[in-house]
């Protein structure tokens, strides 16, 4: 979230710096007052915005999906299925590479911190859930539950991939996340399903305390090049 003259509110300001905070000194013992130090926020205003640490985490989780929304706002809705799906979720990796580290160590502690296992895996279908909303992909149907798992599956295998992929063009990442659509296109039968025809409504954002954040200056999307020339999927 941003304020009306384009800075940061202190939501995403407190998320970030405990994701920055986290890949310097670990997650799971951070302190709310630690936090708010390093956002140079006061710790009454951080009790404002979030109840706990693994509240901060979700609103982190958030953050990233509105991030990942406003890229994927400058691509082309004309272009294949497929390759509106791969441009967003490699839009969430640019959005998530400043806080890599952060998110490598909170990865790493997640076996030894059963709540914050709990906030991502609650975060990870509305993720999910985003992407094909932000690719305008209708999954509406009896196969939507397939088609979230399918999906959660593959991004959280790309993930693993991406957290040492130390490529500048994380090329690496690019061709396990092409690899990923690949087996999904054929468990879902060639398609990922029809474009939707309207972009996803405003009221259901991730987050809608304040303002969306403004969109990023337009650039061509990334596409998977071993699909350029794919027939359109529909």
């Amino acid at each position: 979230m941003t304020s009306s003259d384009n800075q940061p509110t202190n939501y995403d300001t407190i998320a970030a710096a405990a994701l920055r905070l986290a890949g310097q000194s670990g997650w799971r013992g951070l302190s709310l007052g630690d936090i708010a130090i390093e956002a140079g926020i006061s710790l009454g205003e951080v009790s404002r915005c979030f109840a706990s640490r693994y509240d901060i985490l979700d609103g982190f989780e958030r953050m990233i999906d509105r991030r990942m929304l406003d890229g994927a706002a400058s691509g082309d809705i004309d272009d294949k299925p497929r390759d509106r799906l791969f441009d967003i979720i490699m839009e969430r990796f640019d959005a998530m590479l400043p806080y890599r580290d952060g998110i490598r160590r909170v990865a790493k502690e997640l076996p030894f911190d059963p709540a914050s296992g709990l906030v991502m895996a609650a975060a990870l279908p509305r993720a999910v859930s985003w992407m094909f909303a932000g690719a305008r992909i209708d999954i509406a149907g009896p196969a939507m539950p397939l088609k979230l798992a399918a999906l959660g599956a593959i991004y959280l295998s790309v993930v693993r991939v991406w957290l040492g992929d130390e490529n500048q063009d994380l090329a690496k990442t690019m061709a396990a996340l092409d690899r990923g659509l690949d087996r999904a296109k054929s468990l879902f039968g060639g398609g990922f399903g029809p474009t939707s025809p309207t972009e996803p409504a405003p009221t259901e954002g991730p987050v809608a305390e304040t303002q969306p954040e403004p969109k990023p200056k337009p650039r061509a999307p990334r596409k998977p090049k071993a699909q350029q020339n794919d027939a359109e999927i529909d």
